[in-house]
């Protein structure tokens, strides 16, 4: 079945869930390894991404197999306190990079790729989110400088939540300059809820932090169902 095909125009979080519940089966609400082997005895897809997110839990790959989480503690950028360093204001304000939404997805995640180590992203997960894209629930920020595409960041949106999948480089700081016009967008939508996953030094310029697993499982039921738009603020982009 492609779900794809069933689904309105703009994306509406009811009639997704309304679809998700005729192609895989419901995931327990019960202990974590519960939902962790129900979501591991599916195959990976769309779907199976979209149910795993709902249900506060991702993905991350080892030695070629998809492992599903939930930690004691999620880390995330609280949207009203993000940090802008520095340097990357004054950047900014060079206007160096014009910063797109939505023009290369494909060409954003197969840079993330090759950039992650130890193969993080193989061609499923490049597939699985290319559909995530054509469905209107993953989408990209880009860097653009002279033409080229030099930097931005992958994530889903799922209502009023956002999880950042991965970024990349080529230019010093194009991927910063992205990861900020991400959150111009996410404030100016009214997102309730930013998953980065893993705390970093890098994430931690940024306000980063880290909240209880449970408080993190209270928020995203409400982010999920709040609809929320993805315009994107006219002075973001540098043209």
């Amino acid at each position: 079945m492609n779900i794809a095909s069933e689904l309105p125009q703009p994306f509406h979080i009811r009639a997704i869930k309304k679809a998700l519940r005729k192609v895989t089966p419901r995931v327990p609400l019960i202990a974590e390894l519960g939902q962790q082997f129900a979501l591991e005895s599916m195959p990976f897809s769309a779907q199976t991404v979209l149910k795993g997110y709902m249900n506060g839990m991702f993905f991350t790959l080892n030695n070629s197999k998809i492992h599903w989480h939930a930690p004691p503690q999620r880390a995330l950028i609280p949207i009203n306190d993000f940090h802008v360093p520095k340097n990357i204001k004054r950047l900014i304000n060079q206007k160096k990079f014009e910063v797109r939404f939505d023009t290369s997805f494909e060409q954003v995640i197969k840079m993330c790729a090759v950039r992650e180590s130890e193969s993080q992203i193989d061609d499923d997960i490049i597939n699985v989110f290319m559909q995530l894209h054509e469905m209107g629930i993953a989408s990209s920020v880009e860097s653009w400088q002279d033409g080229e595409l030099v930097g931005g960041l992958y994530g889903l949106k799922i209502g009023s939540y956002f999880s950042t999948e991965s970024q990349f480089h080529t230019v010093r700081d194009a991927g910063k300059v992205a990861f900020v016009a991400l959150f111009d967008v996410l404030k100016s939508n009214d997102y309730l809820l930013h998953d980065v996953q893993f705390l970093s030094p890098y994430l931690e310029q940024f306000g980063a932090t880290h909240m209880p697993d449970t408080e993190y499982k209270n928020i995203i039921t409400q982010a999920v169902i709040k609809p929320a738009g993805w315009a994107s603020n006219p002075a973001l982009s540098n043209n």
